[in-house]
């Protein structure tokens, strides 16, 4: 009988080698798996995104179109003043179909339209940076402490989506300034 070469005894893997090999391999198993599921997270992060500010933009060209004189009306908090009847106007708040609400919101509603708004009534003396007041809203060119519901001619809105991500909450806000006929 021959011995078997030193050759053919040194082509095999070892015991010690085999484990390296598959170590090395768990590992890197690991690290692709982290990576494909961070990538979907990140993918459905601008997905919603993507959603809120559409919705949002949606929001803002359905007051675009909405007759001027009835916005506040229809978009505020108080649901007695609504143009055809209380309770018959969209309000404040509204649902953004693929965006979860904050675990923290009140309304469970994903969606706000914010008016310059003080104590129920349209005041241009408010303080609402955000809104660029104080400001002159029914164009006599005074800041004053009355109730201009009725004889607005600007109107600021903030639009407002919150909900609540898979990397956690997330906001999109946008403003803009409506005007009868150029809004």
């Amino acid at each position: 009988m021959s011995k078997p070469s030193r050759r053919s005894a040194r082509s095999g893997m070892t015991l010690i080698e085999v484990t390296i090999a598959m170590g090395v391999l768990t590992v890197a198993v690991f690290l692709f798996t982290g990576v494909v599921a961070s990538s979907s997270r990140i993918g459905s992060e601008k997905r919603q995104q993507s959603v809120a500010a559409h919705a949002a933009r949606s929001a803002l060209e359905r007051l675009r179109g909405a007759p001027f004189a009835s916005v506040w009306s229809s978009y505020n908090d108080a649901p007695s003043d609504d143009p055809a009847g209380p309770g018959s106007a969209a309000g404040p708040h509204f649902a953004v179909p693929g965006l979860d609400p904050r675990p923290d919101d009140p309304d469970g509603f994903v969606g706000r339209i914010t008016l310059p708004e003080r104590d129920g009534a349209l005041r241009e003396d408010a303080s609402d940076l955000e809104l660029g007041l104080p400001r002159d809203l029914d164009g006599d060119t005074l800041v004053d402490d009355r109730d201009h519901r009725g004889d607005y001619r600007i109107l600021p809105v903030k639009v407002e989506i919150a909900w609540q991500s898979p990397l956690g909450p997330r906001r999109i806000e946008m403003y803009t300034m409506l005007a009868p006929g150029g809004h």
